[in-house]
């Protein structure tokens, strides 16, 4: 009597090994593509731009106003992403005829940086000034002056502004608003009569210049 031979439990097996074998490839390779474009996004919404400030800045700028220049230069240090204080030197003066009004001033600045575009280095930012004159005159060109001299005692040198503008790469432009304490000068006519002038500095200005060194920016990019 014959032994039934096994190969046809053995192509059933084999075949059926092949359709599972199939199966198995065919939800791999749709799970590889279907899954490629969620990683892809994933990568894409957790590529950021970071803001990366460098540890010191300086400012150096020309203000106009009306009847007013001025020049400002300032140099400090951020304590982060979007604060920084330092130094301020500040001049302003009336370049037209008759009677001139000059001073210059040292003070410590604060400043608030809103990012707006770390790409361009755009920010929004907020200054405020205060510190003291250390430098004033009133000249004029009246004929019965002959001299005058500043009242160092009866003045009161100090200053303080505010700040306000934009910053895109290393411009910036802004307006400041400012203004001083009474400042006193002591004249002397030309009949020797004494008389005194009282004063404050104040002054609206749009100011633009330079911010160095530059802001940089960096991509990172982190997936889940």
């Amino acid at each position: 009597m014959k032994t039934p031979s096994k190969f046809p439990s053995n192509a059933y097996f084999g075949a059926a090994l092949l359709v599972v074998f199939f199966f198995l490839t065919c939800f791999q390779a749709q799970g590889q593509v279907s899954s490629a474009p969620k990683d892809t996004l994933s990568i894409l919404k957790n590529e950021k731009v970071k803001y990366v400030p460098y540890p010191i800045y300086i400012d150096a700028s020309i203000e106009i106003g009306l009847g007013w220049v001025g020049a400002n230069a300032n140099a400090g240090v951020y304590l982060n992403r979007k604060h920084a204080i330092g130094l301020s030197i500040f001049a302003v003066g009336t370049p037209s005829l008759g009677d001139s009004y000059n001073m210059s001033c040292l003070g410590l600045q604060y400043s608030i940086n809103t990012i707006l575009d770390a790409s361009t280095n755009m920010m929004v930012f907020y200054k405020l000034e205060s510190g003291k004159v250390i430098n004033y005159r009133w000249t004029t060109d009246s004929p019965s002056i002959v001299s005058a001299q500043n009242d160092i005692k009866q003045s009161q040198p100090y200053y303080g502004r505010i700040a306000a503008g934009l910053r895109i790469w290393c411009f910036n432009f802004y307006a400041a608003l400012g203004s001083t304490g009474k400042l006193k000068t002591n004249y002397i006519k030309n009949n020797g009569q004494i008389g005194t002038n009282s004063y404050n500095f104040t002054h609206f200005t749009f100011g633009g210049g330079l911010t160095l060194p530059m802001h940089k920016s960096k991509k990172t990019s982190t997936s889940k």
